[in-house]
């Protein structure tokens, strides 16, 4: 663990040294957030002529109001933003392309712990800068997110489950190099794909029934939707939270199976010389 630990510790130094990413990726967050806000206040205003979206005075799609809108959008993007892996997906492609794998097979470190303490270490700058990002949007509108301290904490423990099922998924496309040699295209039609499928810029509620019902029984529930409805609406229905908090545990043990795995066969086939 001491190893994991000291890589763990020396992205935060490298992270540290690279503060304008941060003030990029928080100028990224606030564009969105404005282009988000000019789209959803459109739609809301279209709406406010259809009676049968007005509920005691107020116009509400998908049971959000506006403000409720904005905020579930304003922090979906956020934690989408937390689990980039640009970085360390094309590092770990260009290591198995290269040969450079037979180092974490011939020494006492296992390559998929080494790369999740380097996944979380290169995300780690944007943890601390969006941090202070939520926490003044609670000071500022404290009635639209965290409405307990439960919420809180099932907003930290589901991000946290989020966090580990989306580096097991590109854990399982990067793998697919072994076969391939360059799986880029894969990642990248991955990242794009959850803008929308992921439920960050539109709320998983609002597809219709067939897609919906599909996405709440995978993985991709658990990356944005879950900790974000649990931090926006809080945990009204203890039972159902519990079960869906259990029903992403069992993702986690699934995925971390077909990463060993799948990582065990490319192993087999995995020839590197020169080394």
């Amino acid at each position: 663990m001491k190893k994991y630990l000291s890589v763990l510790r020396i992205n935060w130094i490298q992270a540290l040294e690279y503060r304008s990413n941060a003030v990029i990726g928080l100028f990224a967050i606030l564009s969105g957030l404005f282009i988000e806000y000019q789209i959803w206040d459109l739609i809301y205003h279209s709406y406010e002529t259809s009676s049968k979206n007005i509920i005691n005075g107020q116009v509400r799609i998908g049971g959000f109001l506006k403000e409720e809108m904005i905020a579930f959008i304003f922090l979906s993007i956020i934690v989408g933003q937390l689990k980039s892996s640009w970085v360390t997906s094309s590092n770990m492609i260009a290591e198995i392309r290269e040969g450079k794998v037979s180092k974490y097979l011939t020494r006492p470190i296992s390559y998929f712990w080494y790369y999740f303490n380097m996944f979380v270490g290169v995300n780690s700058l944007f943890y601390f800068t969006y941090f202070f990002l939520i926490s003044s949007f609670v000071i500022f509108y404290p009635e639209f997110i965290f409405p307990s301290f439960a919420s809180l904490l099932g907003f930290i423990i589901s991000l946290l489950i989020s966090i580990y099922i989306s580096y097991c998924i590109y854990f399982i496309m990067v793998c697919f190099a072994f076969w391939f040699g360059e799986v880029r295209s894969i990642v990248i039609a991955y990242n794009v794909g959850m803008l929308m499928f992921g439920g960050q810029y539109l709320p998983i509620r609002l597809f219709p029934e067939p897609f919906r019902s599909f996405i709440e029984y995978s993985p991709i529930n658990f990356l944005i939707n879950f900790p974000v409805t649990t931090a926006i609406e809080g945990i009204t229905n203890i039972e159902y939270w519990f079960g869906q908090l259990l029903f992403s545990i069992f993702w986690c043990f699934l995925l971390t199976l077909i990463c060993k795995v799948i990582y065990y066969k490319g192993t087999i086939r995995y020839e590197a010389f020169g080394q």
